[in-house]
Order: C-alpha cells, then structure tokens, then sequence
C-alpha cells in the first residue's frame, strides 16, 4: 500500500555554487554518495532524490541520514539510516532524472501489509 509520493526538482547552477562550501558535502552526502558523486549534476540528482525522499516519509531528517546508492544496472536504491525509521515495514522506491539544467527525483514509500489468511 503506497503510504506517501514525494518529488523535487533542483537547478545544477544552484549545487554547483554551493560545492564550492568546503562543509556542503560532508552536511549531505554519505561517504558511499560522496565517492560516487564526483559532477554537479550527480550531486544534484541526490540533493532532489533526498528532497523527495524526505517529502515521502513526512517526517524531518538528516539528508546525511538518507543513502541512495546505484545497483550494477543503475537504478537507485533508499537506505534510512536514521534508527526512528520503521525500515522493515516501509519500503522506498526513488528514481532520478537529469536534464542540462536541472535534476529531478520522485519517491514513492510502500507500506507492507500482513496478509490475514482466509477460513
């Protein structure tokens, strides 16, 4: 049962200036992020998959504590890293798009429901 849809959409001139903060970074990426991150326009695609991410869930947290990373074929996957968040009854999906100017994500939080076997 899908429980919550969140979407953003970030200018890449708008991430480029702020990576030029030494701090900027470290505030919002993972280490696993920060490796793999290595364009604006990467940077960008997590910052709006975070937003997205955090609008879904409705509930305030650290984009330090949201991990987005790429399976071998690309798509990305969520890992909350915050211990308040119940992750084995609620499932994220995210996916990100980019554009010359902009970078996009939508996500989309399923909820688990046990199922009651019929008499």
């Amino acid at each position: 049962m899908v429980v919550g849809i969140g979407i953003d959409i970030v200018e890449v001139g708008r991430i480029k200036k702020a990576l030029k903060r030494d701090r900027f970074t470290r505030r919002i990426l993972t280490e696993r992020e920060e490796a793999y991150c290595t364009t604006p326009m990467k940077v960008a695609g997590r910052w709006a998959a975070k937003e997205a991410v955090i609008k879904a869930v409705g509930v305030t947290m650290l984009m330090k504590n949201i991990d987005i990373w790429n399976d071998q074929l690309g798509q990305p996957h969520v890992t909350i890293l915050d211990p308040n968040f119940d992750g084995k009854r609620l499932k994220i999906f995210v996916s990100i798009t980019h554009e010359k100017t902009h970078a996009a994500a939508v996500a989309v939080v399923e909820r688990s429901v046990l199922q009651i076997p019929m008499a």
